[in-house]
């Protein structure tokens, strides 16, 4: 009789509880399928939000069109548009002297503050740097006016004979042309 429960205990009951198996198999699957496409519309929908941008009505539109125009009528007349920016007058005059063989840069000081200090000139053979900046603060606004320019001469300049000076607002930079031996 051992034998004979033994027997009973090693048999295989698998093929009696099979459809269980299946169907336990098939809900765990709908389940995976299910979280999975939740996943996916929870994340399309959070990019949908980030990245919506309403259109206009197409009804609406003559009206966008106006303001546009209006705008645009606007911007042109705005100081620095198209040929106004070539009305801007450059603060240096360059002129060759004839009569002591030397070039003569005379640069406004107005834009500057008055101050020769605030203009920086680099002399290098032919060519002349000009770079000059100040900084005007008001009330209700800080304004920073830059210039920066290079000049290259026809002839090399005499850097130990350059003498700079200031005569009213006006700084006069008088470069003599280097001696040819």
């Amino acid at each position: 009789m051992d034998t004979e429960e033994n027997k009973e205990i090693k048999e295989c009951r698998c093929n009696e509880h099979k459809a269980e198996h299946w169907v336990k198999f098939a809900l765990l699957l709908i389940a995976l399928f299910l979280a999975c496409y939740l996943a996916v519309y929870y994340v399309l929908d959070q990019m949908r939000h980030a990245y919506y941008i309403p259109s206009a009505p197409i009804e609406n539109i003559d009206r966008i069109m106006r303001e546009q125009d209006r705008l645009f009528n606007e911007m042109s007349a705005f100081p620095m548009h198209n040929s106004a920016m070539f009305a801007i007058k450059s603060p240096v005059e360059t002129y060759k002297d004839e009569a002591t063989d030397s070039y003569k840069m005379i640069i406004n000081l107005k834009p500057f503050d008055n101050n020769p200090n605030n203009v920086k000139i680099k002399i290098n053979g032919n060519r002349v740097d000009i770079n000059a900046a100040a900084e005007k603060t008001n009330k209700h606004s800080d304004k920073v006016y830059t210039f920066n320019q290079s000049f290259v001469l026809p002839e090399n300049i005499d850097e130990d004979r350059v003498t700079k000076e200031k005569v009213k607002h006006k700084y006069i930079i008088t470069m003599p042309v280097e001696e040819n031996d």
